[in-house]
């Protein structure tokens, strides 16, 4: 919006003075003001006070930004230890399950006493390998059948 300088080179002897010395052409152009209007004055100190508050949200955000990655990655961390604690969870159950069946199975043969020591030994003459057999008995035997029942 300046206008430019003119070099006005056939007014340069208008510039001369008395005594044969030169002094230096004036500048022709658009020079604005020095000073501000009340106006200008405030709208430049409201935009810089945005312009500051604008700065501090950002460095809030970042420092926020910052604090939240953290916190997710300790999370993240958090999260897989719980998942090898159910894991490892899940097979000691298991494994105490199978040991509670055990046991239970160990106490109910030990309250039914089927299995006891013996308290005397009985001993037995030893027979013949080759027993007399039978002939009846061998008959009576073949010619009774088994009758099956079938039961529902």
């Amino acid at each position: 919006m300046t206008r430019p300088v003119i070099d006005q080179k056939s007014n340069y002897n208008r510039y001369r003075n008395t005594n044969g010395q030169t002094t230096p052409p004036v500048i022709n152009g658009y020079f604005p003001e020095t000073h501000k209007t009340y106006k200008e004055m405030a709208i430049s100190r409201v935009n810089k006070t945005l312009c500051a508050i604008l700065a501090m949200f950002i460095l809030i955000s970042a420092v926020s930004y910052y604090f939240v990655t953290s916190s997710e990655i300790t999370l993240n961390k958090y999260r897989k230890q719980v998942l090898a604690l159910n894991d490892e969870n899940v097979e000691l159950q298991n494994k105490l399950d199978y040991l509670k069946s055990y046991y239970n199975v160990d106490k109910a043969m030990q309250k039914q006493h089927l299995l006891q020591k013996a308290k005397n030994v009985i001993e037995v003459k030893g027979t013949p390998a080759t027993a007399p057999v039978d002939k009846t008995a061998m008959a009576s035997k073949q010619q009774k059948q088994f009758q099956w029942s079938l039961g529902f």
